[in-house]
């Protein structure tokens, strides 16, 4: 190696994350990871801060190697891990973790050009633990509440909205407003790492900033059965299900893995949890990586039940978003970063907007860690083996039309001829928005399907359907089930 430098704690972290986020599933990382706490860093370990010991107890027994390895592979040598739950409090308590510590530095392919700006201040910073309510729940004995922290940067604020996501968005903002009333159960899907972590967690913060009281448990699927197992082994099962059954908002993620551990005890008891909250107006939210009917569940019962609620999905961003997406990142990370750069980085991953983040949280702490100023030549190197592709399938004009006019008893060849009677025109402007969600053609095109019509008229009807969805039931439940037709 060239020469040592002083690395505080928490750059080595935040080195470290990119590697944990490829390691550990998406649950562990978003609730236990992103948002932990280093406390202290010398030459035997690192030791770490997370909000309780359901999440201690978790790391240590499923993920201390990984975090080993991945800890050994930024300061290129062995290096010790402990793991610590916070005081009250003690989240501001960062000084010892700021001590910096020789390392080995990483070998520099660049000139070192100036050194890049310090990162955001404190005071912009995110906390690093979730609220005390999240908190309160948490407890880690037979038989009682587990819940993941929520990730303080999971917020309804922080999330990117856009073509691909914006009825998600929608149906989540008005659960997050009135839990358990219109759109119970919730239930959001898309392929991994594209937001319905997010969402789900945004709507746990939204519901405890207005509700403080309220009992918000999230939980992944995962985590529920292993718990479940425990107290079945215990011998605390009826304590177990009488504390689930006594929430007020249930988040549960990676559902598709509900029967991956225990198979039908872990449906079974997942089904009668769920029905108990639903059928006394507690809200629930569902996220997954496909729709309903693709889980590989042996309960029916339990499949009609998810499916009974608003069930909305997440697409790929276009390049546009994807490069929003990044400029918000890199902002909160404090790096400055052209947008010819960004616009690289999101041409270069397509369909995953977790590696998308980590591809850039690897840059900054490249950056920061090697105090270099961020180049082309710096991205290519750093990320040149990252690359994402994803096929969707192909939705027609024609088959939207076909659908939508099954709906509203409005003929196919209406909805795309000049008529403008209201009742023709309510018709095409619901085709017109399912158009532009669904497909990836052009206003331009949409509207010469529809009549010959310009494409200011495409998007004044996108807006129209759009603005409808978040003010009217009746609107976000007609565009739920025509969409759901197409999953």
């Amino acid at each position: 190696m060239a020469s040592d430098t002083m690395v505080s704690g928490e750059q080595v972290w935040r080195a470290c994350l990119p590697l944990l986020a490829e390691s550990v599933s998406p649950a562990t990382f978003d609730g236990f990871l992103s948002g932990a706490t280093v406390l202290s860093f010398d030459e035997e370990a690192l030791t770490l801060g997370v909000a309780n010991e359901f999440a201690k107890d978790w790391l240590e027994r499923h993920h201390l190697g990984v975090l080993t390895e991945c800890l050994g592979k930024v300061v290129e040598r062995p290096l010790g891990m402990r793991i610590r739950v916070l005081d009250n409090g003690h989240e501001a308590a960062t000084a010892s973790a700021a001590a910096p510590v020789a390392v080995a530095e990483p070998p520099v392919s660049a000139p070192a050009p100036p050194p890049v700006p310090p990162p955001a201040s404190p005071a912009q910073a995110a906390p690093a633990r979730p609220p005390a309510a999240a908190v309160s729940l948490l407890h880690d004995a037979t038989g009682e509440l587990r819940s993941s922290p929520l990730n303080p940067k999971y917020t309804f604020e922080n999330f990117v909205v856009a073509d691909c996501n914006r009825f998600a968005h929608a149906a989540a903002l008005q659960v997050g407003k009135s839990p358990g009333q219109a759109y119970n159960p919730l239930f959001i899907h898309s392929a991994s790492g594209l937001g319905k972590t997010h969402l789900i967690q945004a709507i746990g913060h939204s519901i405890l900033t207005n509700r403080p009281d309220c009992k918000v448990v999230y939980i992944s699927a995962e985590a529920f059965v292993n718990h479940m197992i425990s107290c079945m082994r215990d011998n605390t099962i009826d304590r177990f299900r009488q504390n689930y059954r006594s929430v007020d908002v249930w988040l549960v993620d990676d559902i598709q893995f509900i029967a991956a551990i225990e198979g039908p005890a872990s449906e079974e008891e997942f089904f009668h949890t769920f029905n108990t909250l639903h059928e006394t107006n507690r809200q629930v939210v569902v996220a997954s990586d496909c729709p309903p009917r693709h889980l590989q569940l042996m309960n029916e019962r339990l499949r009609s039940r998810l499916e009974m609620g608003i069930v909305a999905d997440l697409r790929v961003p276009d390049v546009e978003t994807r490069v929003a997406i990044l400029e918000k990142k890199a902002q909160a990370e404090g790096v400055p970063i052209s947008r010819d750069i960004l616009e690289f980085v999101a041409a270069k991953i397509e369909s995953n907007i977790r590696v998308l983040e980590g591809a850039l949280l690897k840059i900054c702490a490249y950056a920061s860690l090697n105090n270099v100023a961020v180049t082309r030549g710096l991205v290519e190197e750093i990320i040149g083996d990252y690359s994402t592709s994803h096929t969707e399938r192909r939705i027609s004009l024609k088959e939207i039309v076909d659908l939508v006019a099954a709906e509203t008893d409005v003929p196919e060849e209406d909805i795309v001829s000049k008529k403008r009677s209201a009742d023709i025109a309510w018709a095409r402007q619901v085709a017109m928005y399912l158009a532009r969600e669904l497909t990836d053609n052009s206003l331009a095109r949409i509207g010469e399907f529809f009549g010959g019509r310009d494409h200011s008229t495409v998007l004044h009807s996108y807006n129209k359907v759009a603005e409808l969805i978040e003010e009217d039931e009746q609107v976000l439940w007609l565009i739920n089930d025509l969409r759901s037709a197409f999953e």
